[in-house]
């Protein structure tokens, strides 16, 4: 990462405006960070959480301690790695936001952890425009990423410079929210780079990019570039601008100074018209079912509701992320793996901590020694008791719902039209798919779940014939603004009716999926998204050049093929399991082999796939899926995580109802 050190702010403070001329010496990356397996191993969450507690810890607050304020972005890249907790062991006594009313503590040191913007720089600045009576006492400045002269010049000409003790460069815009998975907060792109006539798609690409170089300038390494080439034009620009803002940043800070060749990492750029389909599935994966069909705020905040040992219902707010010991391992199994797993490690937890167990019931007396055996793992029992207690309440909460939203008979047909054939393997096209949808939604199933089943079958079939648009939407019995959604697909390339012209972009013919040489997976999952195989042909060398060119240079040797499958095609590759739930057993309990443990060691440099206009919790998922597969860290990260609804909304917002005439 840069670190600029301007000789304990000295050069500020010391040089006239008209002789400034900025120099920014470069510190090596921080341990974890220069070695590219280490870093593997660790994971980004881990080694970005590492990166920020070093560096805080570096500033040596001291006692009382400081004050650590940040604006929106930083607090939203700090809080998803780091508790409140671990920074305040570090000097913190107090964590505030720059954009709120702060009371001014002047005794204290104040470290400002924010973007360089000149709404940023403004507020800091202001917190000491009077001399006489600053906010804060000592400034440590850390800029997220590299700050530009002019704002240099700003500062030098504010009352803050006298006070600033560090002055930093940190190369940290992005959220790292898991171990491989990273956003860069652009919630809004899809608008700002697919509606039509959009004015502000080339600045929000430029800014997207801007982000995406402090990622590779915190790990030392300068990639090599990759893009859809056959996909909408927003892939191939950002491609382009990412390698300039690269270039440029190396330049300017030294940050590749030590990469070494052999260990260049690869992007790959997508955007989101590589499959309109992944983001209007249902998925039952245990993460991906929670954020489609439950509350989830902030990607990761939810609403426990449980009862309390007197029978008294009760809500806390939980995090669904890393910092839960379950997480990792439920979040990608199916829900009726995950089901099983949790019931059996229970029932194993249980009969490890039989004394604990067994004070937590009692209510007659008990002797000294079972009382001091028990007690001893009374905390921890109850710590893990609460967090199986918060999954089972979360799997049964699914469970519901999926039997009153129907999702049973909801995503058979949605499988059969995204692979073309149900599940014994039959075709399934025409007339006999058409009556299967117009039976569905004529039942009573959710208006979001029917826009989603229409729009699922318009990008599965490449468009309908006009005389079946308006019988499945008489059956759906859309409002106008829902009808937005399906018509507005045509600006992500996909052809909405039979004869028509396609959309602005190429769109390829979407791939079906094949059950694999293991056995048939779940029949409700048999879908597998297609950046799952674009990836995969990277990782291995046989993505074709003409599918996915290099920006600029290529690894020598590289083997990438002139031919091959289009990135559409995909393939199934999901074991199964019997899920035990009781009732009918839904459809997706055929049995197949279970997924391989993931090797002990990577190997090779690593893939950063990339997704403008917002990547699935699928997608998500299929990152892990290839780091098991072959030994190779693949990392993704996107402008925002979409949840089926969220992807509706954005496609919907693409262009308003009153531009249209929906009823033609």
């Amino acid at each position: 990462a840069a670190t600029l050190a301007l000789s304990g702010y000295q050069v500020l403070r010391e040089e006239s405006a008209e002789s400034l001329s900025p120099v920014r010496p470069v510190a090596p990356p921080p341990s974890g960070f220069s070695s590219r397996r280490r870093a593997t191993m660790r994971g980004l969450r881990q080694q970005t959480r590492d990166r920020v507690i070093e560096i805080v810890r570096s500033l040596q607050l001291g006692d009382p301690g400081g004050v650590m304020v940040v604006d929106k972005l930083a607090r939203r890249a700090v809080s998803a790695v780091c508790r409140v907790s671990e920074i305040m062991d570090e000097g913190v006594t107090l964590f505030e936001a720059l954009e709120a009313a702060r009371d001014p503590l002047p005794d204290f040191p104040v470290v400002y952890l924010i973007t360089p913007t000149v709404e940023s720089i403004n507020a800091m600045i202001d917190d000491f425009r009077d001399p006489r009576s600053p906010k804060y006492g000592d400034v440590h400045v850390l800029f997220t990423s590299h700050l530009p002269d002019s704002f240099l010049m700003k500062l030098k000409a504010s009352h803050v410079v006298q006070r600033i003790k560090t002055f930093r460069e940190l190369n940290f815009e992005y959220v790292a929210f898991e171990a491989q998975a990273f956003l860069l907060e652009f919630p809004q792109s899809m608008a700002a780079i697919y509606a039509p006539k959009t004015v502000s798609a080339e600045h929000e690409l430029h800014a997207i990019a801007g982000r995406l170089a402090t990622l590779f300038a915190t790990y030392g390494e300068l990639p090599y570039i990759r893009y859809s080439g056959k996909g909408h034009p927003s892939a191939q620009s950002l491609a382009f601008i990412a390698q300039d803002k690269l270039e440029r940043l190396g330049a300017a800070t030294g940050c590749f100074a030590g990469a070494r060749r052999a260990d260049r990492p690869t992007l790959l750029v997508v955007d989101r018209t590589l499959d309109a389909l992944a983001p209007l599935l249902h998925e039952y994966s245990y993460q991906a079912m929670i954020h489609d069909l439950l509350r989830v705020e902030d990607g990761e905040r939810y609403e426990h509701a449980y009862e309390t040992n007197g029978g008294v219902e009760a809500r806390k707010p939980v995090l669904l992320n890393e910092t839960d010991p379950l997480w990792p391992t439920l979040r990608h199994m199916h829900i009726a793996d995950c089901i099983e797993h949790l019931s059996s490690s229970l029932n194993r937890f249980l009969a490890e901590n039989q004394s604990a167990a067994k004070l937590s019931k009692k209510t007659g007396g008990v002797d000294l020694r079972e009382m001091s055996d028990a007690l001893r793992g009374m905390p921890q029992y109850q710590e893990e008791m609460a967090r199986y207690s918060l999954h089972i309440s979360i799997t049964r909460e699914l469970m519901k719902r999926f039997k009153d939203n129907q999702l049973e008979a909801i995503s058979t047909i949605e499988q059969n039209m995204a692979v073309g054939e149900d599940a014994e393997g039959r075709e399934v096209k025409g007339p006999r798919l058409l009556e299967q949808l117009l039976d569905m939604l004529r039942r009573d199933i959710s208006a979001a779940d029917k826009v989603r089943l229409l729009m699922a079958y318009i990008v599965s079939q490449e468009g309908i014939r006009d005389e079946d648009r308006r019988r499945l939407m008489d059956a759906a019995g859309l409002h106008p603004e829902d009808q937005m959604a399906i018509i507005n697909l045509f600006y992500l390339g996909v052809t909405l009716s039979r004869g028509s012209g396609k959309g602005p972009t190429r769109r390829r013919p979407m791939g079906r999926a094949r059950p694999d040489d293991g056995g048939a997976g779940y029949d409700l999952s048999r879908y597998t998204p297609a950046l799952k195989k674009a990836a995969e042909e990277v990782l291995l060398g046989t993505a074709p050049l003409a599918a996915y060119p290099y920006v600029k240079d290529r690894p020598a040797g590289d083997p990438s093929a002139g031919s091959g499958a289009g990135p559409g095609d995909v393939s199934l590759d999901m074991g199964s399991r019997k899920a035990p739930v009781s009732g009918p057993e839904p459809s997706w309990a055929s049995r197949g082999p279970r997924p391989r443990k993931e090797d002990a060691a990577l190997s090779g440099p690593r893939l950063v796939v990339f997704v403008i206009g917002g990547a699935t919790y699928s997608e998500l998922k299929c990152a892990y899926e290839l780091t098991k597969a072959h030994n190779r860290e693949v990392i993704i990260g996107s402008t925002s995580m979409l949840t089926p609804q969220a992807f509706v909304n954005n496609v919907k917002s693409l262009k308003k109802l009153d531009s249209f005439n929906v009823g033609e």
